[in-house]
C-alpha cells in the first residue's frame, strides 16, 4: 500500500540449509609399460655412438648432454649382432602390437582374424579417456559399471568366452588395461571378439566411452637373435600418447678391412700383404667389397673373394681416405658411405649405386666382377693411327641438354636428424657458357655437407669438360685396355702436325723413330714397352730422327712399338675406357673400344677449388673464336711537343686461341674510328677530347677467324677539347660529266684524321648527304658520272684523330660546282671515247675482199676444187683437225662448172680442232659465181672457240657483188664473248660498202655491251653522210628529224631543260602562254621585245626606236626613245 509516496518495504529470509557436490576419488590407475624389441642391422655392429645419447625416443635423446635420463624409468639394452649373443632380459615373448583404436560400443562388437598358428597368446589392450557418473540431484560425481567379455571362435567355430570381466571404476583420465587371453591348439586360425554388455548410456551426466586400444600377437620364447643386431626398449606408457618413434644413432656393420689399416685414424701401416682384420669402417671401397663378397646378405654366395680385385679397391680406399677442406675450415675424408639398406634390392643396382659413393662403375668381365673409379691415374697405353684399324677415330660429343651448370644435391644431414637436405651447387663458367640447366643428385650414404658440394662440383665439371666420346677399333692392342683406365690417344690429324708414329731401331736410351718430327730437348717420348704398359721419358736430345731420353727404360722397347710425344705446347689427350667389345667379323678378331675424355684438373678443383688449365691438344686454330673479356677505358696525359695531349688506353684480357686484335672506339655516339691491329692486350688512341668513349674488342686467331666484337662499358673521358678548325676553302670546278672538288687545310691542323664532304642540290645544309669521308692529306676529289649541267652545293669539316668534329665551309650556303654543259667540248669527249671502242672500230672498218673478189674466187675454187678431188667427200683427220668438202662441184670433173672464164660454184666447210684446253669449231657456206670481170658471192661463216678461260660465238654474213673497179657489199656480224674473269662482250653489227669512182662509201649500225673498262657500257652507234627519221602524216611523207654534214635539223620539238651556248632564231621567239598586249612575252628578229604582266597589270614594249611601260589599266606610264 502507498501512501503519500512512501513505499512499503517487505523483507524476506532463507527458508533452509544446502551443501556443495562432492567429486569421489579415482579407484583405479593404470601402470602400464612398452617394451619394444628393435631390429637394428644385419650383425655383427660397432653399436651406439654415444651410448644412451644415441637413442631418440620421439626425436629426443634419451640421455641428455649431462647424463641424466629425459624419461625416468626408460631403459635400453643393446645386442651387437654376435653368433653367440644372449636373449635380453625383460623380453621373454615375441610381440607384435597392432594398433586399432576402435571405441566399443554395445551395439556393435570389435572383431579380429589371427592367422599366425605360431603364436601363444593375444593381449588386448582397452581404455577410456574418462569413466564417472554425476548425480543429477547432488552433482556428485562417482564411479560407474561397464560389463565386457573377449569371445575366442577357433577354426571358424562357435565363440566361446575367454574372459569376463568390468570397467567398475571411477576415473577422471585415461585409464588403461589389457587382457592376455591364451590360444587353444588351431588348424586355420582365431577369431578374437570383444563385446561390450553393458549399453552405452548416451547421457551428459554419465562418461563410459571405452575403446579398443591394440591386439598383440606373442608368441612365448626367449630368442638370442644370432647375427641380428637389437635394442630393447621398454619405457612408462604414462609419459606417451602412444609407442614412441625410436631413433637409433649407431656405428654400423663391422666388415672385412686391410690388416694394416687403422679405421679410426683412417692411416695405412706399410704395404699391405692382401689379408684382411674385421673392425668398424664408412670408407666406400670397404663396404662395397664386404657387400659383393658377404655370403648372407650380399653376393658372397655367387661371388669369391678371388673374383673381385682386392688391390684396386685398396687404391680406391686410400683415395677416399684422403682429407681434403670441409668447407668449414676443417678437414674430413674425401669420402665416406653411411647408408641404411633396409629393402631388398637388385644386387647389381646395389653395387652400382654403393660404387657411385666413390665415383665409380662396376661390370662383369672375365669371370670377375670389376669396380673402377674416376681419380688421377696414370695412363696405361697409348693409340695411335699406327695400331689403329684404318687409322680411325670415330668422335662425337656429347648432348648440349646433358652439360648441367646447376646441381641440387641431396644428402643426410645430421644436425637434423638424418632427415634429408638439398645442396645447391653451381657451375659459374659453365652458365656463362650454357645458361642455368639443372640436375638433381641423390648422393647415396653421404651425411657431410662438405661431400655433397664435392659429389655436385664433380658431376657438373665432368658434363661440361669431359664431353668427347671416341670409338675405334684395334687388334690384340685391345687387350691392354680395360673399362675405367685412362689411355692416350696421339692422333696427329687431331693435333695438327706428326706427333706418333712407330719405333724403328733402339740402341739404349736413343731410339729411332720412323718419320720427321717436331721434337726437342724438354719434350716427353711416350713408348709402348713390350709389358703392355707405356712409359714417358724426358728428352735428351734430338739428332735427325735420333731421339735420346734422359734415363733408362725399365725394359728395351721393340721396333715396331708405338710412339708418342707431347710438349708444353702440346699434350696427347687421355680418355678413360668406358667399354672393350670384341668383335669377330669377316672371321678376323678385332676389339672396339668406346673412351670418354678425361680432364686430370678437375680432380683438385673439386677438392681444393684449384684452377684447371686446359691442355693444348691442338694446334689447329679453332674455327669459332671467343671474344675477349673484361674491355675497359682508361687515360694519362703526356706532353708532346711542348703541348699536353690526352691519351686513352683500350685494355682487356687475353683470350685463347687468339694472335691478334682489332680495336675500334668511338666518341659520343660516333662513327666507329679503327684503332689499328695488335697483338698485345691493349692499345692507345691519341690526342683524345673530353666527352663519353666507348671501345670494341675483336679477336683475330691464326686462321684470320674473328671472333664477335666485346664491348667496353660507357667511359667519360677529359681530354682535348677544342674542335678541329674549318678547312681554308673550298673549291668546285666545273668537268665534263663530272664537278672536281679541291680543298685545303689549315695550319696545326696535324692530328686531322678525315674530311667530311656533303652535298645537296639546294643551298640548305639541312638537306645535305654525306658525299664520303676522305683521309687526311687527300685534297682533291672528283665526282663523276653526272649528267650535263648537274648542279650541288658543297661543305666539307674536318675530323681529328679523337672524332671531334670541325665547323662546316662554309658556314651559310654552300661552294656551288656544276657539270660542263659545253656541247662542243662534250661532244669532242664523246668523240674520243667512242673511237677507243671495237665497237666502232667494227663499223669503221671496210668490208675485206669487196674490190678483190674475182681473183680471189678463182684462185679459191682452182684450189677447193684439188681439195675436194683429193678426200672425196671424206672425212680427213690430222692432229685432231677434222675437215670435210660437200658435195663436189656441180658439173665436170675437173673440179667446177665451167671454164676459166666462167666459174659457178656452192659447197660448205666443217672444220674442228681440239686439245687438252680449248676448243674450235668452224663452220663456212659460200655460194660463188664468176664471169670474165663480173663476180657475186654469199658467204656466212660461224666459228664458236672456248678454253679454261673464254667462249666466244662469232656469226658473219657477207653478200658481195663487183664488176671491174666497181662494187657493193653487205655485211652482218654478231659476237658474244665471256670470260671466267667477269668480262662480257657482245655486239651486233650491220653495215653497207660501196666502192666506186675511186672512193670507199660506208654506212652502217652498230649495237654493243662491254665492261673492259671495269664498267659496263651498253651503246649504238650509226654511221652515214645522212641520218634521219620518215614520218607519215596524213598520207604525205615527211622527215621530223635529219642529220647531214655534221648538222641536225629537227622540224619539231620539245625540250624539258636544255643548255644553249648560242642561239640563232630565225624569227621570232616567245612563250607559250603569249597574247599580244594581254600576257607571255616575246621577242622578235627584228629587236622588238614584249613583256606583259602575269595577271594583266601592265606591260612593257621595247623595239629599235624606244619603249613604253603601260599601267594595270592600258595608261602610257613611262616611254623613251624617238616617237
Amino acid at each position: 500500500m502507498r501512501v503519500g509516496g512512501i513505499r512499503d518495504v517487505v523483507g524476506f529470509k532463507k527458508s533452509g540449509g544446502g551443501r556443495a557436490p562432492i567429486e569421489a576419488s579415482d579407484t583405479a590407475r593404470s601402470v602400464s609399460y612398452a617394451r619394444v624389441l628393435d631390429i637394428l642391422s644385419e650383425g655383427e655392429i660397432e653399436g651406439p655412438v654415444n651410448g644412451l645419447k644415441s637413442v631418440l625416443l620421439d626425436g629426443t635423446p634419451l640421455a641428455g648432454d649431462d647424463g641424466s635420463i629425459n624419461f625416468p624409468g626408460a631403459s635400453v639394452e643393446f645386442r651387437t649382432g654376435s653368433q653367440d649373443q644372449d636373449y635380453i632380459p625383460g623380453f621373454p615373448a615375441v610381440e607384435n602390437e597392432i594398433g586399432v583404436s576402435v571405441e566399443l560400443r554395445g551395439d556393435t562388437p570389435y572383431s579380429r582374424a589371427v592367422t599366425n598358428l605360431e603364436l601363444s597368446a593375444v593381449r588386448v589392450r582397452l581404455s577410456t579417456p574418462q569413466f564417472q557418473r554425476v548425480d543429477p540431484n547432488t552433482g556428485d560425481v562417482k564411479g560407474y559399471r561397464v560389463d565386457y567379455q573377449i569371445e575366442i571362435a577357433t577354426d571358424d567355430g562357435a565363440y566361446e568366452i575367454a574372459l569376463k570381466a568390468a570397467f567398475d571404476i571411477k576415473v577422471s583420465g585415461k585409464y588403461e588395461r589389457s587382457h592376455r587371453v591364451n590360444l587353444p591348439p588351431a588348424r586355420r586360425g582365431w577369431t578374437v571378439r570383444i563385446r561390450r554388455l553393458t549399453p552405452n548410456a548416451n547421457s551428459t551426466t554419465i562418461a563410459d566411452t571405452t575403446t579398443v586400444e591394440s591386439v598383440t600377437e606373442i608368441i612365448d620364447a626367449k630368442l638370442r637373435y644370432p647375427n641380428t643386431a637389437l635394442a630393447g626398449v621398454m619405457i612408462d606408457a604414462s609419459q606417451f600418447q602412444r609407442v614412441p618413434t625410436r631413433s637409433y644413432h649407431m656405428r654400423g656393420r663391422r666388415v672385412r678391412i686391410p690388416s694394416n689399416y687403422d679405421p679410426t685414424t683412417r692411416g695405412y701401416s706399410g704395404d699391405w700383404d692382401g689379408t684382411f682384420k674385421v673392425g668398424y669402417t664408412n670408407n666406400p671401397a670397404w663396404v662395397f667389397y664386404d657387400m659383393a663378397t658377404h655370403p648372407r646378405y650380399g653376393m658372397g654366395h655367387r661371388i669369391a673373394a678371388d673374383q673381385l680385385d682386392r688391390y684396386q679397391l685398396y687404391k680406391i680406399a686410400r683415395y677416399c681416405d684422403e682429407l681434403v677442406p670441409d668447407g668449414k675450415g676443417g678437414q674430413e675424408p674425401r669420402m665416406t658411405c653411411n647408408v641404411y639398406l633396409q629393402s631388398r634390392a637388385d644386387a647389381y643396382k646395389v653395387l652400382a649405386d654403393l660404387a657411385s659413393v666413390f665415383r665409380g662403375v662396376t661390370y662383369w668381365s672375365a669371370s670377375q666382377i670389376w669396380a673402377v673409379a674416376n681419380m688421377p691415374a696414370e695412363p696405361v697405353y697409348t693409340y695411335t693411327a699406327g695400331n689403329v684399324i684404318d687409322g680411325k677415330f670415330v668422335r662425337q660429343g656429347t648432348d648440349r641438354k646433358t652439360r648441367y651448370t646447376a646441381a641440387l644435391v641431396s644428402w643426410s644431414d645430421p644436425a637434423n636428424h638424418y632427415q634429408q637436405a638439398v645442396e645447391a651447387v653451381e657451375d659459374r663458367d659453365g652458365k656463362l657458357r650454357y645458361g642455368v640447366r639443372q640436375t638433381e643428385i641423390t648422393a647415396i650414404g653421404c651425411t657431410s655437407q662438405g661431400q655433397a658440394q664435392r659429389v655436385g662440383k664433380w658431376a657438373l665439371l665432368t658434363s661440361r669438360m669431359e664431353t668427347q666420346e671416341v670409338t675405334f677399333s684395334v687388334g690384340l692392342d685391345g687387350i691392354f685396355a680395360l673399362p675405367g683406365q685412362i689411355i692416350r690417344i696421339a692422333d696427329s690429324a687431331l693435333a695438327g702436325r706428326p706427333i706418333s708414329g712407330r719405333v724403328h731401331a733402339v740402341a739404349g736410351r736413343t731410339i729411332t723413330v720412323d718419320r720427321d718430327v717436331t721434337v726437342k730437348p724438354g719434350d716427353r717420348l711416350i713408348v709402348n714397352l713390350p709389358s703392355g704398359r707405356n712409359e714417358t721419358r724426358i728428352v735428351y736430345g734430338v739428332s735427325g730422327r735420333d731421339v735420346t731420353v734422359s734415363s733408362d727404360w725399365s725394359a728395351s722397347p721393340q721396333p715396331e712399338a708405338v710412339w708418342a710425344v707431347e710438349s708444353d705446347d702440346l699434350a696427347v689427350p687421355m680418355y678413360q675406357v668406358v667399354s672393350v667389345a670384341e668383335r669377330t667379323d669377316d672371321q678376323s678378331l678385332r676389339f672396339e673400344i668406346t673412351v670418354v675424355q678425361h680432364e686430370p684438373g678437375k680432380f683438385d678443383n673439386v677438392d681444393f677449388g684449384t684452377r684447371i688449365e686446359e691442355r693444348p691438344v691442338t694446334v689447329i686454330p679453332p674455327s669459332i673464336q671467343p671474344p675477349p673479356a673484361n674491355v675497359r677505358l682508361s687515360s694519362y696525359s703526356r706532353i708532346d711537343q711542348g703541348a699536353a695531349s690526352t691519351i686513352m688506353v683500350v685494355a682487356w684480357d687475353a683470350v685463347q686461341g687468339a694472335v691478334q686484335y682489332e680495336v675500334h672506339w668511338r666518341k659520343d655516339n660516333g662513327d666507329w674510328n679503327f684503332a689499328g691491329r695488335t697483338g698485345s692486350v691493349n692499345a692507345d688512341v691519341p690526342g683524345i677530347y673530353a666527352g663519353a668513349y666507348m671501345a670494341r674488342v675483336v679477336a683475330i686467331n691464326a686462321m684470320n677467324v674473328p671472333s664477335l666484337p666485346a664491348f667496353s662499358a660507357l667511359t667519360n673521358m677529359q681530354g682535348k677539347t677544342t674542335p678541329p678548325p674549318a678547312v681554308t676553302f673550298l673549291r668546285a670546278t666545273s668537268q665534263i660529266m663530272g664537278i672536281g672538288l679541291e680543298w685545303g687545310f689549315p695550319e696545326g691542323a696535324l692530328d686531322t684524321q678525315r674530311t667530311e664532304l656533303w652535298y645537296s642540290t639546294t643551298s640548305d645544309r639541312s638537306t645535305a648527304k654525306r658525299l664520303g669521308d676522305f683521309a687526311f692529306p687527300q685534297h682533291l676529289y672528283t665526282m663523276d658520272g653526272l649528267h650535263a649541267g648537274a648542279s650541288f652545293f658543297f661543305w666539307a669539316r674536318l675530323v681529328d684523330r679523337s672524332g671531334n668534329v670541325g665547323p662546316w665551309y662554309p658556314d651559310g650556303a654552300g661552294e656551288n660546282g656544276q657539270s660542263s654543259s659545253d656541247a662542243t667540248a662534250i661532244l669532242d669527249y664523246l668523240k674520243g671515247e667512242i673511237g677507243k671502242e671495237e665497237l666502232t672500230k667494227e663499223l669503221q672498218s671496210e668490208i675485206k675482199g669487196a674490190t678483190d673478189f674475182i681473183g680471189d674466187a678463182k684462185q679459191q675454187l682452182e684450189q677447193l676444187a684439188e681439195a675436194v678431188g683429193d678426200v672425196k667427200s671424206d672425212v680427213e683427220r690430222v692432229d685432231g683437225v677434222v675437215a670435210q668438202w660437200s658435195p663436189e662441184w656441180a658439173g665436170a670433173t675437173d673440179g667446177y662448172a665451167g671454164d676459166t672464164k666462167k666459174l659457178a660454184g656452192v659447197w660448205t666447210q666443217w672444220s674442228a680442232l681440239t686439245d687438252k684446253i680449248s676448243a674450235l669449231a668452224r663452220r663456212v657456206d659460200r655460194v660463188t659465181s664468176v664471169a670474165g670481170e663480173s663476180a657475186a658471192q654469199v658467204r656466212i661463216e660461224q666459228i664458236t672457240r672456248v678454253d679454261e678461260n673464254t667462249a666466244m660465238a662469232q656469226r658473219i654474213e657477207t653478200t658481195e657483188a663487183s664488176v671491174g673497179t666497181v662494187s657493193a657489199a653487205v655485211q652482218e656480224n654478231s659476237q658474244a664473248i665471256a670470260s671466267v674473269d667477269g668480262r662480257v662482250k657482245a655486239y651486233y653489227t650491220l653495215k653497207v660498202q660501196a666502192a666506186v669512182g675511186g672512193g670507199m662509201y660506208v654506212a652502217g649500225m652498230s649495237v654493243g655491251i662491254d665492261n673492259d673498262n671495269g664498267v659496263t657500257q651498253s651503246q649504238i652507234l650509226f654511221q652515214a653522210d645522212r641520218f634521219g627519221l620518215l614520218s607519215m602524216a596524213n598520207g604525205s611523207w615527211y622527215t621530223p628529224f635529219v642529220i647531214e654534214n655534221g648538222e641536225v635539223f629537227i622540224n619539231r620539238g620539245f625540250i624539258g631543260k636544255g643548255w644553249i651556248t648560242n642561239l640563232m632564231i630565225g624569227d621570232v621567239i616567245q612563250s607559250n602562254d603569249y597574247v599580244a598586249g594581254q600576257r607571255g612575252w616575246r621577242i622578235d628578229k627584228n629587236g622588238s621585245i614584249e613583256m606583259n604582266d602575269a595577271d594583266g597589270g601592265g606591260r612593257t614594249v621595247i623595239n629599235r626606236f624606244g619603249g613604253q611601260v603601260y599601267g594595270p589599266n592600258g595608261g602610257l606610264l613611262v616611254r623613251w626613245g624617238r616617237w
